[in-house]
């Protein structure tokens, strides 16, 4: 494949042009903390933030992690040994039976109604705020910290959204992108129930195509959310959205109707199919629960319709098509039956082609090879950590979450030539996909 507009490349590491991934494992589930207070300050700070977004000129959709300044979260993509995105799994919290016969960690899902005969609406949206979570992403490293007036190091908060409790045990569904930043040393996610007791979490597995991710906290007996069947839905069913908005608003709940069904939408240049509700959502809703009017979990809220003159657009992945997934994650720490290739990608800027209109280099996202797997498809096909790869058959890829979506077009055995960068040169590389092992 001749390509001639990619002759510079920046390297991660002397130029900072590639987001980093690191291998380090999340925070072990057991501190117990009071809930962290919000100052008025904070909150008109999170509101600007939310302004900032909704006033951005063209209308446009928006997932919706609460992201704090200087921070950016990125979708995962294919991970080593089985894992996803360059995030540690804790395999601990991986619930497949043992040799002993013992059960599924999926099989603690509750599926059926939250409403009882005796129960008014507001009792039945109490036990649904029971089973939503916050969640922060925090830093202690290096550059994740700040002082605070007794000269110690305090945490730094990345990022916030929210999560769906499944089992009693502690198993949480959220969104990938709400966790996808807790990687590294130093950096854990941090859940807090409604009545403000505070965990620290693992991450179970996770998903970048779908959004979907699993965390676990070492709890028993918590409210688990009751499962329903997002199929059974019809535009104008009466829904509630309950989250934790702008990383402060611990178990809103915003109410409106289902508006659209199987919607097509894309974001960061991946196709997703979305219900549309109109019921108010926010930065910092992304992992929490839409409910249906008998209390059951009906969709995973991810995204909002954003620009001028948007207004009451919202999305949530529906959980007929989540629950498979969430399954996967809980059961094996991974999606069965895709095809894989076996590597860390990260984005990465190459810079070529013409200047732009201001004369400033024009620069073009790639996903180049964090790390590659031993044994797997990419490994075979000889590629290398450093690669940076630039088409899949000759169609081009346009960073991580982009090479995923391709992939994903293929089918587990389908040969592909994969074309990447390499010390300045283009190498085709032929790989035959496998799948991810356990």
């Amino acid at each position: 494949m001749e390509n001639n507009n990619w002759k510079w490349y920046e390297d991660s590491v002397s130029g900072g042009g590639a987001m980093s991934a690191d291998c380090g494992a999340p925070g072990q589930p057991k501190r117990k903390e009071p809930k962290k207070r919000f100052g008025w300050a904070q909150l008109i700070a999170g509101m600007l933030v939310v302004g900032l977004l909704a006033g951005a000129a063209g209308a446009g959709v928006t997932l919706l992690a609460q992201n704090y300044p200087g921070q950016q979260l990125e979708a995962a993509g294919d991970g080593p040994s089985g894992k996803a995105g360059g995030v540690v799994i804790d395999e601990d919290a991986i619930g497949a039976p043992d040799q002993t016969g013992g059960a599924k960690a999926s099989e603690g899902i509750t599926l059926g109604s939250a409403w009882a005969d005796e129960d008014t609406v507001a009792e039945m949206l109490q036990k649904c705020m029971s089973s939503v979570v916050g969640i922060d992403i925090v830093g202690t490293a290096s550059g994740n910290a700040y002082w605070n007036d007794s000269g110690e190091s305090d945490p730094a908060t990345l990022g916030s959204g929210s999560g769906v409790i499944l089992t009693g045990d502690g198993y949480i569904v959220t969104c990938n992108h709400v966790v996808a930043e807790a990687a590294g040393e130093g950096v854990a996610i941090k859940v807090y129930l409604q009545d403000g007791t505070a965990y620290d979490a693992v991450i179970v597995g996770r998903d970048g195509l779908s959004d979907l991710a699993v965390i676990k906290i070492e709890a028993e007996n918590l409210p688990a959310a009751a499962v329903g069947n997002s199929s059974q839905s019809v535009v104008g069913d009466t829904v509630y959205a309950i989250g934790n908005p702008l990383g402060a608003l611990a178990s809103s709940v915003t109410d409106g109707i289902v508006s659209g069904l199987d919607r097509l939408i894309t974001i960061d240049g991946a196709d997703m199919t979305l219900m549309q509700t109109n019921a108010a959502v926010n930065p910092g809703n992304s992992g929490g629960g839409l409910f249906n009017s008998a209390g059951e979990l009906i969709g995973v809220v991810n995204s909002k319709a954003t620009g001028e003159n948007v207004e009451g657009i919202g999305f949530a992945i529906p959980i007929d098509s989540a629950l498979p997934i969430i399954k996967d994650l809980m059961d094996l720490g991974y999606v069965s039956g895709r095809p894989y290739l076996g590597i860390t990608p990260v984005d990465v800027y190459l810079r070529g082609g013409s200047p732009d209109s201001f004369g400033f280099p024009a620069y073009t996202t790639r996903a180049q090879v964090y790390a590659v797997e031993s044994g797997s498809a990419a490994d075979r096909a000889g590629m290398k950590a450093g690669d940076v790869i630039l088409a899949l058959d000759g169609k081009d890829v346009y960073g991580a979450s982009d090479l995923m979506a391709t992939l994903y077009e293929y089918k587990i055995g389908d040969t592909v030539t994969i074309t990447v960068l390499r010390d300045r040169e283009q190498v085709d590389l032929t790989a035959t996909l496998g799948e991810r092992a356990g």
